[in-house]
């Protein structure tokens, strides 16, 4: 996937998250509690997914979109590690075709907005700029006090 394919998808009208959303922990990522596999549906036919994961013990939170097969298209990590040139909070993208199987290390940008926000803020914004419509539930992970 290159650039002009991600934005098109990124742009795509009519997204939606049609599951409930709950997070659980698993042992080989405690004290992490994740939500994975979440569909996207999309009239593109892309077999979109979304990942959400939060640190309680640091607050941090991560929603990484990816393609089956493919890898991630897209990540917002919000109060983790800095990733230079940009901060604690900030947002990866597909860049090229190589990122997918790179992890998206190229195209990073500073997303300050987001830091100190819960986790259902910070889903909320994201489906925001994605053009995500939820309309399952969702039920906030435990020890998320912002």
């Amino acid at each position: 996937m290159n650039r002009t394919q991600f934005e098109a998808i990124r742009d795509l009208p009519g997204k939606v998250i049609k599951a409930d959303i709950r997070f659980s922990r698993r042992q080989a990522t405690a004290p992490a509690l994740t939500a994975e596999g979440i569909a996207i549906d999309n009239e593109a036919d892309v077999d979109l997914r979304l990942n959400i994961t939060f640190n309680p013990e640091v607050g941090s939170k991560s929603f990484n979109v990816h393609v089956p097969g493919l890898g991630p298209i897209c990540r917002v990590d919000v109060d983790g590690p800095a990733h230079r040139p940009a901060g604690r909070s900030h947002k990866h993208s597909v860049q090229n075709e190589r990122c997918p199987d790179r992890n998206l290390p190229d195209g990073v940008a500073d997303r300050p907005e987001l830091a100190g926000k819960s986790v259902r803020e910070v889903f909320d914004i994201f489906c925001g700029m994605a053009q995500i419509s939820h309309e399952g539930a969702f039920e906030p992970p435990s020890g998320d006090a912002a």
